[in-house]
């Protein structure tokens, strides 16, 4: 592996691909794979391809036109070829990119694909570290081939896809897209010591990307919504229940009277007796439900 690794640094093209190639599951089966450091300039294309091809820029960056749309990718970022589109790539001239490529089919692609965001209108996808991807396709490069452990190459491909996948590029209407997932996760279990560890452990990221999705999506990081979330719930709970003070602040997830009212009055401007209050002598905005306040 190691001598393979430096072979693809210190070559300007290593390719791997295969007519014989040993096919574990027809539904989806790597096409070829390679590296390649490119020369200033260097172009592919105009072009179609027959196959599935995405390419994953390790190190410096280059441009990708596919129709009328260009578009400038930098080291985490790569691009998606589809089946008979025309597509041309160019290295950048002060800085040409260093990439690696994995080209598939097979009747799984395609919702894998959809599965990691990336579409036809959006062929543009992330990863958080090219180091590791690099290791996973270069675990994929050795192992594919008629002669070698495809059960291995296939593995790997499933991994290149988790790559991509927990960087966030997936579509925001996949049911189990990270955001979808912490935020259920928030909202089943606001009324329980749950903390930003404990979310960032349930869907499988580090606290680190997980605040990163939150401030993209959201805006706000991951405490602030959790606060909010139970601060709402509570306001909610004041305005339509006769639970007490302590027994509103219990079932919103806070365990100290004085923190909680600290921070409604922060959020709301007053104290939960005075929100209750003011809330019985009149109508007080809370449009039903917590979730429409965040």
């Amino acid at each position: 592996m190691e001598e393979l690794c430096r072979q693809a640094r210190d070559d300007d093209r290593l390719t791997l691909t295969g007519k014989n190639r040993w096919v574990v599951n027809s539904a989806l089966y790597i096409h070829q794979c390679g590296f390649e450091h490119c020369a200033p300039g260097h172009q592919f294309g105009p072009a179609v391809r027959d196959h599935y091809l995405m390419h994953c820029v390790l190190d410096g960056e280059g441009d990708f036109y596919v129709g009328d749309q260009q578009y400038h990718l930098e080291t985490g970022q790569g691009f998606l070829i589809i089946p008979s589109m025309v597509t041309t790539y160019r290295a950048s001239h002060s800085a040409p990119w260093y990439y690696a490529w994995v080209g598939f089919n097979g009747a799984d692609a395609k919702p894998i694909l959809n599965q990691c965001g990336i579409k036809v209108d959006r062929p543009i996808f992330v990863f958080d570290d090219a180091r590791k991807m690099e290791q996973v396709i270069l675990t994929m490069s050795e192992h594919y081939g008629a002669d070698q452990n495809g059960f291995t190459a296939m593995s790997a491909l499933y991994g290149f896809f988790s790559q991509i996948y927990q960087a966030g590029s997936h579509d925001k209407g996949f049911r189990y897209n990270l955001l979808d997932l912490a935020l259920d996760y928030i909202h089943k279990n606001y009324s329980y010591p749950i903390t930003v560890e404990s979310v960032a452990s349930h869907i499988g990221v580090d606290r680190s990307h997980l605040f990163r999705i939150f401030k993209k999506e959201l805006n706000v990081s991951v405490q602030e919504y959790l606060v909010k979330y139970r601060l709402h719930h509570s306001a909610y709970l004041l305005v339509s229940t006769p639970l007490s003070i302590t027994e509103v602040m219990y079932s919103s997830g806070f365990n100290d009277l004085a923190n909680f009212s600290k921070q409604f009055r922060r959020c709301f401007g007053c104290s939960p007796r005075e929100y209750r209050k003011r809330a019985s002598e009149g109508p007080v905005q809370i449009n039903g439900s917590p979730k429409n306040q965040i």
